[in-house]
């Protein structure tokens, strides 16, 4: 399997042959034929399952929610720092079956319905634990969204993910914190950078 991966990642569904995936995995293309029917099925069960997978676990990591402003503040940054790590080991494949989507219209179905599943749940966690004297009024599924689009954003790049999370979180959260809360994350921030 993962030499039919590599091919379809390399070559994309339409310029990868049967004969193709054969010959990097060294094998006949009647026997590629014979286990999987069909580039079809061997691009599915190669690329689509695992993508599948892989994304349902991953969207199945809620944050956790701690009590105190700032431990929220990092909970939300283990969170989206998870979310990119993630993109960034598996984002070859998720481009790969991405970008296949006109041959395979339900892939983008199933993908986005995964991602609005998540978002949904983990705003809903999120909006129950927000107390007003330290949150201002803001769409927390917005907000969701926007912290997962610039993990996906910092996944795609080399290197070490942790700078932009880092700000990017910062940026959101401190966005969305009423003065009081504010005051409170600024007065645990040098607590939180003696450890």
């Amino acid at each position: 399997m993962s030499k039919a991966k590599g091919a379809f990642i390399e070559g994309g569904y339409r310029g990868t042959t049967t004969k193709d995936v054969a010959d990097a995995a060294g094998v006949s293309e009647a026997l590629i034929t014979k286990h999987f029917g069909s580039k079809e099925e061997l691009f599915r069960r190669s690329m689509i399952d695992p993508l599948l997978e892989m994304l349902n676990d991953a969207v199945q990591r809620a944050p956790r929610i701690a009590l105190g402003v700032s431990e929220r503040q990092h909970d939300l940054h283990d969170f989206y720092y998870g979310w990119a790590k993630v993109v960034q080991e598996h984002g070859p494949l998720l481009w790969a079956v991405l970008r296949e989507s006109q041959d395979f219209p339900e892939i983008a179905t199933t993908v986005a319905w995964l991602f609005r599943t998540h978002v949904k749940e983990v705003a809903t966690t999120l909006a129950g634990r927000l107390e007003r004297e330290h949150f201002r009024e803001f769409d927390v599924e917005v907000a969701t969204y926007v912290g997962l689009g610039a993990a996906t954003v910092a996944g795609m790049f080399g290197g070490d993910p942790e700078y932009f999370v880092k700000e990017t979180v910062e940026l959101i959260f401190r966005g969305v914190l009423t003065p009081q809360g504010r005051q409170e994350l600024d007065a645990a921030e040098p607590a939180a950078d003696s450890d």
